[in-house]
C-alpha cells in the first residue's frame, strides 16, 4: 500500500508539472499572428528561416520614385542608422540566451524600410537560424525596433526615394 501511495503521489506531481509547464512556441511555416503582429514564415534552407513582417498596407510593395528616370543611389555616409539601439533591443530581449547564441556564432539579419523622416516605416523581413528565438520574442523585438530605431540622412539623393531600404546583420 505504501508503494501505491508513493507512486500515486509521484504521478500527481508529474501531472501538475506537465499542466503548469508550457512548451515554448516554435515558428511554423505559413502565417502566424503573435501579439497582434502578423508574420509569414518560410524555411528556404534547412538551417535558417525567413520571417516576413511586412505591414498589410505594403502587401503589394513599397512606394516607388515618381521620376521617369531612376534616382541616384544614396551615397555611402549619407545615411546613418543608430546600430547600437537595435543591438541593445535584441540583446535585452534575448538576455537569457546570449551565451548560447554567442557560442553558436548565430546572427539575425533585419531588412528595414525607412521613410524620409528617418522613422521605420516597415521591417520587411528577418532572417535567422532555426531555434534562435521564439515568435513571442520576435514580436517583442519587432515592436521595439519599429518605435526606437531611427535613421538620419545627408545629401539630397534620399529626397527622391519615397522609402529607403537598409539591411542590418547582428552577430552574437
Amino acid at each position: 500500500m505504501k508503494n501505491f501511495l508513493k507512486l500515486l503521489g509521484i504521478t500527481i506531481i508529474n501531472i501538475l508539472l506537465c499542466l503548469t509547464v508550457s512548451a515554448q512556441q516554435k515558428f511554423t511555416e505559413g502565417k502566424m499572428i503573435v501579439d497582434e503582429i502578423s508574420f509569414e514564415v518560410s524555411f528556404p534552407k534547412t538551417e535558417s528561416i525567413v520571417v516576413s513582417s511586412r505591414l498589410p498596407k505594403y502587401k503589394d510593395g513599397y512606394p516607388l520614385p515618381q521620376s521617369p528616370t531612376p534616382p541616384l543611389p544614396i551615397r555611402r555616409g549619407d545615411m546613418e542608422v543608430d546600430t547600437l539601439i537595435d543591438r541593445k533591443i535584441i540583446y535585452e530581449a534575448l538576455k537569457e540566451k546570449l551565451d548560447k547564441l554567442k557560442a553558436n556564432s548565430e546572427k539575425i539579419t533585419i531588412r528595414y524600410v525607412f521613410g524620409q523622416d528617418g522613422n521605420v516605416l516597415d521591417i520587411s523581413s528577418y532572417s535567422l537560424p532555426k531555434n534562435t528565438l521564439t515568435p513571442k520574442e520576435l514580436a517583442v523585438i519587432d515592436k521595439r525596433l519599429r518605435k526606437e530605431v531611427k535613421a538620419t540622412f545627408k545629401g539630397r539623393e534620399y529626397l527622391e526615394h519615397p522609402v529607403i531600404f537598409y539591411g542590418r546583420e547582428i552577430r552574437f
